[in-house]
């Protein structure tokens, strides 16, 4: 085997790891967590090629690609890997097209030696690794992003490296009709279709993710919006029956009295807890100057004292004009329901508290909640979670009412206690 040779059997060796780490990793299936499937993989192809160059001879081979690579590949995903259709051609298709820069930038560079063969092969060769990197760290994560868009958004940008890859084979391998023009003009032709293919695949994505974004986030500050509307309206439902209790202490006295002179005394007694009852669950403390507040805060610690729970309210912020009330409602109602949750899990009572901070710093209002827990929280990318059914929406509500106001956040656990602090 001369020099020519082995150059030549290096790049198409290249050729073929490159193309099956990007195919597998537009796929979402990363060789981090996956490494003995891609050793397995590249090693079974690779084994495959080389008995097929023994038996065929290096044309015959290049002319059998898609059937003895592609087709194979596209097969190990959709079916291997259980990725749909669409998402399985973009991912075999695409990675052809990637192939595309090595080429051009080995003819590029054999341009300047006379277009020497050799010379093409070093340069592909040199440049296959920055280019995987570069595929992997910035191009990968916009195409991986499409499973997440409908089918008909899929199918659309499945269509261009199609395109490209059925007129790659028909003008460049089974015929030489492109073949009537410069070498560089032919692969850079190639590298604008890959160029022009990521920019509209990026735009797209970014511009369907950000309007998704978008209406998800306006959908669920309204639901959270009604709910706490009703919220706000129950606790003044309860506040409005307390008062009317304390405006009609007078017949309430008439009637006990009454009660009393017949000997009615269980019926007396009954009336007199009835009467306490009532005027203990709609009290409202004063935390603060704001009357919505202090009917959240009063609700919810009330709730909390029911279960046992030590609680600790400090409120020195004053301004809450520049928030809409069913913000703040959402807001203090999710976090303080989510520490009444974890803290209502706590085996022995002494254990349970809630510490409650509302202050203004730099003219924004800060919160700070701690509370105690027994069964360690889950975090996704900083962001607690649970994957208990109907469970965790509030957490996104409490971050989208921050996100509202261009605040900032932060949910920390340790040593038993769970923190949560925002600033807006």
């Amino acid at each position: 085997m001369n020099f020519a040779t082995l150059c030549d059997f290096i790049n198409y060796g290249l050729v073929l790891f490159f193309g099956i780490v990007v195919s597998l990793y537009l796929a979402d299936f990363p060789f981090e967590d996956h490494k003995s499937f891609y050793t397995l993989t590249i090693c079974g192809f690779g084994i495959v090629q080389i008995l097929f160059y023994l038996i065929m001879g290096e044309t015959n081979l290049y002319h059998c690609y898609p059937l003895l690579i592609h087709l194979p590949l596209f097969l190990l995903i959709r079916f291997g890997l259980h990725r749909n259709l669409y998402m399985s051609m973009i991912a075999v298709l695409s990675a052809y097209l990637l192939c595309t820069p090595r080429k051009w930038f080995g003819t590029l560079i054999a341009s300047f030696f006379d277009y020497n063969p050799v010379v093409s092969d070093i340069a592909s060769s040199l440049i296959t690794i920055p280019l995987l990197f570069f595929v992997i760290k910035i191009i990968a994560p916009y195409i991986i992003k499409l499973k997440y868009e409908n089918k008909t958004t899929q199918m659309l940008l499945f269509l261009l490296p199609l395109s490209y890859y059925i007129l790659e084979y028909i003008f460049t391998v089974y015929t030489d009709l492109l073949y009537t023009g410069g070498a560089v003009i032919i692969d850079f032709l190639d590298s604008f279709l890959v160029l022009l293919y990521f920019i509209l695949s990026m735009l797209t994505i970014e511009y369907a993710s950000q309007r998704s974004r978008t209406e998800r986030d306006n959908l669920l500050l309204t639901t959270v919006s009604i709910q706490a509307k009703k919220e706000i309206a129950q606790l003044s439902d309860s506040k409005k029956q307390a008062a009317i209790y304390r405006h009609d202490l007078r017949h309430h006295m008439n009637f006990i009295q009454n009660c009393i002179q017949e000997q009615k005394t269980e019926e007396a007694l009954s009336y007199i807890n009835e009467i306490c009852t009532t005027l203990q669950s709609g009290a409202i403390q004063k935390y603060c100057e704001n009357e919505s507040v202090n009917l959240i805060l009063s609700s919810y610690i009330e709730k909390a004292q029911a279960l046992q729970i030590q609680t600790t309210i400090f409120v020195t912020a004053t301004d809450f004009s520049r928030f809409q009330i069913t913000d703040l409602c959402s807001l203090l109602s999710n976090a303080l329901e989510n520490a009444i949750h974890a803290c209502a899990q706590i085996t022995y009572p002494e254990g349970r508290y809630i510490n409650l901070k509302l202050y203004e710093k730099n003219e924004q209002l800060c919160i700070n909640l701690a509370n105690s827990y027994e069964e360690e929280p889950a975090f996704e990318n900083d962001i607690p979670v649970s994957h208990k059914s109907g469970h965790g929406f509030g957490v996104q509500s409490m971050i989208s009412v921050v996100n509202k106001y261009s605040g900032i956040y932060g949910f920390f656990a340790q040593n038993g206690e769970f923190r949560f602090q925002a600033t807006f």
